[in-house]
């Protein structure tokens, strides 16, 4: 797990503790989080944050196939949602072609039950 040291407080813990605040430039790859004890913001580099969430992008589209072939498709909808939210900061496409494919696929399902 990766985690996070603030550089006012000292604290160190998993980046999960850490709450999102915002970007630190509206398109690189800083952003903002706040600290759990001090509540000052941190500055964290998302590149480095990267492999994880590529690892969790794998881990919920196979959470998505697992959903679509117990036939829960609202399941299905609600995890593609989270693994776009995911490729928000990873911007690959074959994760939206994958997204894109995986839905319609969904509606010709529920449309054939």
């Amino acid at each position: 797990m990766a985690t996070i040291a603030c550089d006012r407080c000292g604290f160190e813990g998993d980046k999960e503790l850490f709450r999102h605040i915002g970007n630190v430039m509206c398109c690189g790859p800083l952003v903002f989080k706040k600290c759990p004890k001090c509540n000052e913001p941190v500055i964290c580099d998302r590149q480095e944050m990267r492999g994880e969430i590529e690892d969790t992008a794998r881990q919920v589209s196979c959470q998505v196939e697992d959903a679509v072939e117990n036939g829960d498709f609202d399941l299905a909808k609600k995890v593609l949602g989270e693994l776009y939210q995911l490729n928000q900061t990873l911007n690959i496409d074959s994760i939206d072609d994958y997204i894109r494919q995986t839905r319609r696929r969904i509606n010709k399902l529920r449309a054939a039950s």
